[in-house]
């Protein structure tokens, strides 16, 4: 009677102690998934601490200096490959290669603003994507086409921007004659504002963190009969 009652007495005991370990094992499994869930940053928090990162970084007065002379060189660029854009004179892969180069000069959804004097001396302003402007300019109503850019008149001071971004703009003129055959049919001056924009990107190369000069949004502020 003794054996029988001892058996059972032992059956309890020892579900109990399994119920006992598997609790135990369960906490211990949770609180190793809550640990892990902690230590894993959200996109937001990845995100906001990035943009202070960015925030924190500014360029020097030195560093500035560098990027304006990039940006006389880049606007200079950018002249040279629209005369050779508008040019029908040149081979069409040399105009092609232009138009390829000069967009790699923008940043991504630049504009621009093209000005026509009307018959009645009105000025229409349109603005374009950078893309339609190039390829449109290949195929203007004009047997010839010359594009003169006079010097580059004015670069303003770089002022950061509350994206990281900095921020100045390049004033240039520019000269465009039209002709239809030996004759000349259309003639302008007109004064554009380049946007111009330093940003930090990455370079996948040495994979890090770069300032980059760009260009942006381009406006026709004045335009007159040549």
């Amino acid at each position: 009677m003794v054996l029988s009652l001892e058996l059972p007495i032992n059956s309890r005991l020892n579900k109990l102690k399994l119920l006992k370990m598997r609790f135990i094992l369960t906490l211990a499994c949770l609180g190793l998934f809550l640990s892990a869930t902690a230590q894993v940053p959200t996109k937001t928090a990845v995100s906001s601490k990035e943009a202070k990162i960015v925030e924190e970084i500014n360029l020097s007065d030195a560093d500035i200096e560098v990027f304006k002379q990039q940006t006389k060189q880049k606007v200079e660029e950018f002249q040279q490959h629209i005369v050779t854009i508008g040019s029908k004179d040149q081979p069409a892969e040399k105009r092609n290669m232009a138009e390829r180069e000069a967009l790699k000069l923008f940043l991504k959804g630049a504009e621009m603003q093209i000005s026509v004097i009307m018959p009645d001396g009105t000025v229409s302003i349109q603005s374009r994507p950078m893309e339609k402007y190039l390829a449109r300019l290949k195929s203007l109503p004009f047997t010839s086409v010359v594009i003169k850019f006079y010097d580059l008149v004015y670069i303003s001071s770089f002022t950061k921007g509350p994206d990281g971004r900095y921020y100045s703009s390049a004033t240039v003129i520019q000269e465009f004659s039209g002709f239809t055959g030996d004759n000349l049919v259309y003639k302008d001056v007109t004064k554009k504002e380049i946007e111009i924009i330093i940003d930090l990107v990455e370079d996948k190369f040495f994979n890090e963190k770069k300032w980059k000069v760009f260009l942006g949004n381009i406006k026709a502020t004045e335009t007159k009969r040549a």
